[in-house]
């Protein structure tokens, strides 16, 4: 049963990746075995502590489910549905449980240094609105001199900021590289701006913590001596941890399906009425100065439409790369079980 066990874990340990075209993501067999050596003992600790309650509580459903009828008269009791519903929710949390690391914890600290420089940045504009009526000279009121001072001292917090985001931006970028994944630092960027760039940084993380997981429950079960009722625990644990990686990925498509694409396609929509509308300006109007500024808008629609189709570009193919990870992992999911089943 053990050779079994190592045919199974292999499913795990493969290549995976939402990459760009340059698939600058992939994580390979090597990087995996680099990952297991440099993931904080601590960190895992407590994410095993965390997620095995969770991996039991889906598997008891799911053989609760096994019995439970379809649907049930006038809503009474549970149905089969009911207990999806609890599962799913179930499936949520793991996957939350599952993206604790580091590099999520520099990825926020990141985000908010720049949420940070955001408010900076509407203060200087609201100081440099308060000067318009500020007194030049008083003792009782903030003079013009004061606002200046002001805002020279926010430049310096906003400077302060962009030097804490470089660090940890090299830092992320140590991280990656820690678990075997050097990006450039245009790549590095690419990531961190993209609108799915959480996503996938999440997904990775979570596919690691999976990884490792398996590996110990695969240990576990040699040091039972393959008893049956123990291995069956540990196969369907193994099963629940695959269900938690799918749910994830099926999210990620619902993410792009009904968020990310549709406000794209709304920019595109937006953006060509406008466009229309200037173009209706510009033929009906001979000012020189208008049309100056309706020819600058008309070049900045464009370039804004430009941007817009090729990041619904770049949002399609992430969704490609997601769709054929989601068949893998559906694959591996359906031995898993057959397995599972072969135990019991």
């Amino acid at each position: 049963m053990n050779k079994l066990w190592l045919i199974l874990l292999s499913f795990t340990i493969i290549n995976y990746s939402y990459a760009n075209e340059d698939n600058w993501w992939d994580i390979s067999t090597k990087a995996v075995v680099n990952l297991w050596s440099t993931t904080s003992t601590t960190e895992f600790a407590e994410i095993w502590e965390n997620i095995t309650p969770k991996l039991n509580e889906v598997l008891e459903l799911e053989q609760q489910a096994e019995n439970t009828p379809n649907s049930v008269w006038l809503g009474l009791g549970t149905d089969k549905e009911d207990l999806n519903e609890e599962i799913n929710l179930l499936l949520d949390e793991a996957v939350e449980i599952l993206s604790v690391s580091n590099i999520n914890n520099i990825r926020q600290a990141i985000r908010a240094e720049d949420d940070r420089i955001r408010e900076m940045k509407q203060d200087i504009a609201k100081y440099h609105q308060a000067q318009i009526t500020a007194p030049v000279d008083s003792t009782w009121h903030t003079t013009v001199a004061d606002y200046d001072l002001k805002i020279k001292q926010i430049y310096e917090l906003i400077e302060q900021s962009k030097t804490k985001i470089t660090k940890l931006k090299t830092q992320f970028a140590q991280e990656l590289s820690n678990k075997g994944l050097s990006i450039s630092t245009e790549q590095l960027e690419v990531l961190l701006s993209s609108v799915v760039g959480d996503d996938i940084t999440q997904s990775s993380i979570v596919y690691d913590n999976i990884k490792q997981i398996s590996q110990q429950l695969m240990s576990l079960t040699e040091k039972s001596g393959e008893d049956i009722n123990i291995s069956q625990r540990y196969y369907g644990m193994y099963t629940v941890l695959l269900k938690i990686l799918l749910h994830m990925q099926q999210s990620f498509i619902a993410k792009l399906d009904y968020q990310y694409l549709p406000k794209i396609a709304n920019i595109i929509i937006e953006v060509k009425n406008i466009n229309v509308t200037t173009g209706n300006l510009l033929r009906s109007i001979d000012e020189k100065t208008h049309r100056k500024h309706l020819l600058a808008n008309l070049q900045a629609q464009n370039f804004t439409l430009q941007t817009a189709k090729l990041y619904k570009k770049h949002l399609v193919k992430q969704r490609y790369k997601i769709v054929q990870a989601i068949k893998k992992t559906s694959q591996d999911l359906q031995i898993a079980q057959n397995t599972y089943k072969t135990v019991r």
